[in-house]
């Protein structure tokens, strides 16, 4: 493949990541995702409320082990910022927020098999549950072998994998500190963050 049709796909995606709704979108190289099995752990001791109950979430998806095997296959990693109302995050909307974040990373995923990166797979924060089925009692991809409801838009949670997302930030080029320090009329800004790998 040649350079400048790369260094084109990646200009287009980082501008398409924005388009998406992502605050800020960064390239960079795979060795710089940070992945721990101490944070996966966190999806377990303590529980989360959301253990089990999707295929987004443990123990359904993959370990930190699988994804640095996936890493090792990726060419780059496109890294995306959503910055949001700390109230939001933290109150009655996180459900609203997350998937906005899902749907910001699939979309991402989209369009960079599109461009050339057939094999690319998006990562988002928090689980698909609440986001898209609080409604419904189970997740359908869990029972009865049946299909997700939302496959084209929900995606495998960052913390199951073990990344390190405000390390994740940090390589990107932004804060990772949860809170920016930063205010709009509404308040204080925070952020939630996914990641797409290009392969």
């Amino acid at each position: 493949m040649p350079s400048d049709f790369k260094d084109d796909s990646l200009d287009t995606l980082l501008a398409y990541g924005q388009q998406a709704g992502a605050t800020a979108t960064a390239i960079i190289p795979p060795e710089s995702v940070e992945v721990k099995e101490r944070l996966a752990a966190l999806c377990h001791q303590p529980k989360c409320p959301f253990w089990g109950q999707s295929m987004s979430c443990p123990p359904h998806v993959g370990d930190p082990s699988t994804m640095k095997k996936q890493l090792l296959s990726t060419r780059h990693v496109l890294v995306i910022r959503l910055e949001i109302q700390a109230c939001s995050l933290l109150g009655d909307d996180r459900p609203q927020v997350l998937r906005l974040l899902h749907e910001t990373v699939a979309c991402i995923e989209h369009k960079a098999k599109e461009l050339g990166f057939p094999r690319s797979a998006g990562f988002a924060g928090g689980s698909c549950k609440s986001s898209f089925c609080a409604e419904h009692p189970d997740c359908r991809a869990l029972t009865q072998n049946g299909q997700c409801r939302y496959p084209d838009q929900a995606r495998p949670s960052l913390s199951g994998y073990g990344v390190n997302v405000g390390k994740l930030m940090e390589s990107a080029g932004w804060p990772g500190t949860l809170f920016t320090g930063r205010s709009d009329d509404q308040g204080t800004l925070s952020w939630v963050a996914g990641l797409v790998l290009l392969s």
